[in-house]
Parts: structure tokens; C-alpha cells; sequence
């Protein structure tokens, strides 16, 4: 292979992983372990839904930059599609297959599953078709993270308990408070009153509320102030005089790890632990190579 064939190679592996935001994959992982850990869960069962939540998260991303490639060839036109990097037929084939495969996993996986991959497809579907003008779009990418627990869960119980569903609706909470403050990027900063401005603190916050005021075990308690130190750091950059919502928000995206990490501890999952801060960890390394927003 010629020098240039190899840097053209080169380039179009580097737009697929672009695509697919993989530096964020090991949050998706860490959400289905911890779905399937509140369900009391094995770790086969862990794995194959932590795959397929990863597929069905890469599809999503591709379909997003799909649908918003006349937006993006205006604004962003260094991006894989808009450039011509990654042809759009090639990435409609991959996102289908994405889907597909995904959903094959679930079936294996067994139980509901496959019911909750179908929901989830329709939300992402939603999402990326409808995010720029919808106001109600955190809540939308909120239940789209709430059902990777959800559905890892399904895959061992037809009814997913009390655990699941609340630690389900904390990530909601979690990821629709930092999802509008992605969208506040590129916007100018307001005067605006103490609660208009800071009420998605209490959105991504709500993990270590719960933790606090619900008085659970010292485990959980260690992992919320882990959590909460990461959540302090994050907000700097979005109220503090150097604003970069960009770089918190990738930061916020990463401490999802964490907040599975606290769920894994209060389901008793401590073994499971040292594979959400792993995650963690890779999490802020890829950012740094492949942009997670």
C-alpha cells in the first residue's frame, strides 16, 4: 500500500470512530453493567447487553450526524460526512448493520430485552430527528440513557424493579441536565435570575441528592462523593469565569462512569467497581483523541 493510500486508510478509520463518538463507548458500557447489576445479574449477561448497548449507542450517533449533514455542511464542514471522508451511503450501511446487530445481541441476551432495544431505537430515532427545535430533547436523550439500564435489566426480569427504575430515572436526570447544557454552546451568557440559570445543577446533581438524603450504605456514600467532586469540577467550567462547555460537557459525559459506579456499590456490585473507574479513566483518555461531542 502507497504512502498516501495508507494516510486516505488512515483518515477514513479515523472518520468512522469520529462518527460513532467511540471515546464515550465505556460509558455505555458501565451503564449496562450497572442495569444488569441492579437486576442481579451475572457477567455474561452483562456482556452481551454492554455490547449491544454499544451498538445500538454507535448507531445512534452515526444517525445523528446522518440527519444533520446539510446542518453540519454549513457549520462544520470538517466533519467525516460533509467532507466526503466517510461516503453517506457507507455510513447509512453502518448504521443499519449498527442496529441490526445490536439487536440480534438482545435476543440472545433473552427475557424482554429485545422489547426494550426496540423502545430504545424508537427514542434515538426520536432524538436525532428532532433535537435542534425540540425543547423537551434533554428528556428525550435522558430516557435514552435511563433505557440502557432498563433494558440490560429486561434482559433478567420481565419487571424490573424498585433499584433499576430509580437509579434509571437519576441518569435520566443526569444526562438531560448536561445534555441542555450542551445546547447552550455558542450562546451568548444572559443576566438571568439564580434559578433559570443554575437549575441544571439540580438535574446533575440528583445522583448524590439521592445518595444523601437516602442514607445508604458507606460504599455508596464514597462513590456519590467521588461523583460529586467530579460534578464540582465540571460546573466550573461552565459558570466560572472560564467558560468552556464544550470541555465540560465531555468531562460531564465521562461521569457517567461514576454514576454507575455509585449504582454498581448500592447494588452491592463491588467487584464490578474497579471496571467503572477503568472506564472512567479511558473515558477522558480518548477524549482527547476523538471528540465525545
Amino acid at each position: 500500500m502507497s504512502s498516501s493510500a495508507a494516510v486516505r486508510a488512515a483518515g477514513r478509520w479515523r472518520g468512522h470512530l469520529s462518527l460513532a463518538r467511540i471515546s464515550n463507548a465505556p460509558t455505555v458500557v458501565t451503564n449496562a453493567l450497572a442495569g444488569t447489576a441492579l437486576a442481579g445479574g451475572n457477567a455474561g449477561t452483562a456482556l452481551t447487553a454492554s455490547v449491544a448497548m454499544v451498538l445500538f449507542y454507535t448507531a445512534g450517533m452515526y444517525l445523528n450526524d446522518l440527519l444533520d449533514v446539510e446542518i453540519d455542511r454549513r457549520e462544520r464542514p470538517e466533519r467525516p460526512l460533509p467532507s466526503g471522508v466517510i461516503p453517506l451511503p457507507e455510513a447509512w450501511a453502518v448504521t443499519a448493520l449498527l442496529f441490526a446487530v445490536g439487536g440480534g445481541l438482545l435476543l440472545l441476551a433473552g427475557g424482554r430485552a429485545p422489547l426494550g432495544g426496540l423502545i430504545l431505537t424508537a427514542l434515538i430515532v426520536l432524538y436525532d430527528a428532532w433535537h435542534k427545535t425540540n425543547p423537551l430533547s434533554p428528556v428525550v436523550m435522558g430516557a435514552t440513557r435511563a433505557l440502557v439500564y432498563v433494558t440490560a435489566a429486561l434482559a433478567l426480569t420481565p419487571t424490573p424493579g424498585a433499584p433499576v427504575i430509580v437509579w434509571a430515572l437519576l441518569l435520566a436526570a443526569y444526562t438531560a441536565g448536561l445534555t441542555y447544557v450542551a445546547k447552550t454552546e455558542g450562546r451568548p451568557v444572559k443576566p438571568q435570575s439564580w434559578p433559570a440559570r443554575y437549575w441544571p445543577v439540580a438535574l446533575v446533581a440528583a445522583p448524590v441528592l439521592y445518595v444523601v438524603v437516602g442514607g445508604i450504605a458507606w460504599p455508596v456514600w464514597l462513590a456519590a462523593l467521588v461523583l460529586a467532586a467530579w460534578i464540582i469540577h465540571c460546573l466550573g467550567f461552565v459558570y466560572g469565569p472560564q467558560r468552556a462547555i464544550g470541555g465540560a460537557v465531555g468531562r460531564m459525559i465521562a461521569g457517567m462512569c461514576l454514576l454507575d459506579a455509585a449504582a454498581l456499590a448500592s447494588a452491592g456490585a463491588y467487584t464490578w467497581l474497579p471496571a467503572a473507574y477503568a472506564a472512567f479513566v479511558l473515558t477522558l483518555w480518548a477524549q482527547r483523541h476523538i471528540k465525545g461531542t
